[in-house]
């Protein structure tokens, strides 16, 4: 049997997850992302803020951005920097080649401002990058103010680029960190893709990967955008899906009925006229192949029966609210709300968690939120 990329004629997969600075797709927002950091470079500005959803290209933006740096600039990136300063400090010192494990705070500060001199000198600039800032915990944001500080008497020795999602803004305006808050020069905010933009993704996407043979139906351009809601990832899951399940059918269009099974795949159904996300939308799903076609099936996903113990309207107070799926801080983010979106309470979790549903024009979702930032 031919192999998926053979049979469609790609020369890679169109849509896979991974972060590759080849298929970055320059939508609107996403070239303000770019052009802000390339602005932080060429003014050599303290600090940098990217924001967005998950799933909506932040490392896919940062990663096309170092792959076009200058010769003369040099950086560390920090992933996942749920990190003391010591082990922030650490971290940067490996990714520049520096060894410095069991080392006080101090000494570790030493040897970075040494190294970052020692670079100055030789006609360089450093930049740090964090992605998934909004885990790092405040006394650290608090170490890379100080960090940013060092500066010759008339340049920085350093510049500053955090990636996070909405918790990050959030952190970032409290109280202890307004001295933060005041050094960073360049902020910018991904958003979603809009419906046009979803349509000239796809065929983005398979444009970069050979183009091949495939057709995509009219008809699924627009149900991607209804189902993902416009978030990059979740329109590469539920392409890659799509072709695979068109793949078994031996046909090289993908029509709308390989996008719904697609969309059940990850959990997303449509109740009426609506779509309905239920919080598990990123579980594994499975394959069963019968005669005539293949059915992508998650019973336990879609025949969850949600209690709904109490009916309480509530107004997001807060400029981004994660809904999560489960009443957890590290759990997977299905979906931000906005200051000013009204929800409805449907029950109440552990401590201050509740679980909601929000209703957009043509879709709802449900999942957990910290109510404290409800009113």
């Amino acid at each position: 049997m031919k192999d998926f990329l053979e049979f469609f004629g790609f020369k890679d997969d169109p849509f896979k997850i991974t972060p590759d600075a080849s298929y970055f797709f320059l939508s609107e927002s996403h070239q303000e992302a770019l052009s802000s950091l390339k602005y932080l470079l060429d003014s050599e500005e303290g600090f940098a803020v990217i924001i967005g959803e998950p799933g909506t290209g932040k490392t896919l933006t940062v990663r096309k951005f170092t792959d076009d740096l200058p010769e003369d600039v040099e950086f560390a990136y920090i992933l996942f920097p749920n990190l003391s300063p010591e082990e922030l400090f650490e971290a940067i010192l490996e990714d520049f080649g520096i060894k410095a494990e069991g080392e006080n705070k101090n000494r570790l500060f030493a040897r970075l401002r040494d190294y970052l001199i020692e670079k100055r000198k030789a006609g360089k600039r450093v930049l740090i990058i964090i992605d998934e800032a909004q885990n790092l915990p405040v006394e650290t944001l608090e170490e890379l103010r100080i960090l940013s500080n060092l500066e010759t008497s008339d340049q920085k020795l350093l510049q500053i680029v955090l990636l996070g999602q909405p918790e990050l803004e959030e952190k970032l305006n409290s109280s202890e960190l307004r001295q933060l808050r005041q050094r960073i020069t360049v902020f910018a905010r991904l958003r979603n893709f809009t419906e046009e933009e979803t349509r000239a993704y796809i065929d983005y996407r398979i444009a970069r990967a050979g183009r091949g043979n495939v057709r995509i139906h009219p008809k699924v351009y627009k149900l991607v955008h209804r189902y993902s809601l416009g978030i990059p990832r979740l329109i590469n899951i539920l392409m890659e899906r799509a072709l695979m399940a068109a793949f078994v059918d031996g046909t090289h269009e993908v029509r709308k009925s390989h996008l719904e099974r697609a969309a059940e795949s990850v959990g997303i159904r449509m109740e009426g006229r609506k779509t309905l996300l239920k919080p598990l939308v990123y579980t594994a799903f499975a394959v069963v192949a019968v005669t005539g076609g293949v059915y992508l099936l998650n019973e336990q996903l879609i025949n969850q029966i949600v209690p709904r113990s109490i009916e309480e309207n509530k107004v997001v107070a807060v400029p981004f609210l994660n809904v999560r799926q489960k009443p957890d801080p590290d759990s997977e983010v299905v979906y931000v709300l906005r200051e000013g979106d009204k929800v409805l309470i449907l029950g109440r979790g552990p401590g201050t968690w509740v679980r909601i549903r929000y209703s957009g024009t043509d879709f709802d979702v449900e999942g957990w939120v910290n109510g404290k930032y409800l009113r």
